[in-house]
């Protein structure tokens, strides 16, 4: 019974993870313009890895940081254009 439970439990968690949605099209680099989408996973765990290292756990923890939004504005710095 209790892997039964785990298993839905598990796939809801697994969803939660933001994975912004670019155009690779209209994502350029600012100083050469060249288009960067190749560059796209490195520059998402970056993002990530960025707001991990600089947020308390306990915020973490609590749901009270906004990853959803940071990632959103460091992808934009990157140079992406970000549709969601």
């Amino acid at each position: 019974m209790k892997k039964l439970l785990f298993i839905p439990l598990f796939i809801l968690l697994a969803n939660c993870s933001y994975k912004p949605l670019i155009n690779p099209e209209t994502s350029r680099d600012k100083f050469n313009g060249k288009n960067i989408a190749g560059n796209y996973w490195k520059d998402l765990h970056a993002c990530r890895y960025i707001h991990k290292e600089n947020t308390h756990i306990v915020i973490r923890k609590l749901g009270i940081s906004d990853q959803r939004l940071f990632v959103e504005k460091c992808m934009n710095e990157y140079g992406y254009t970000t549709l969601r």
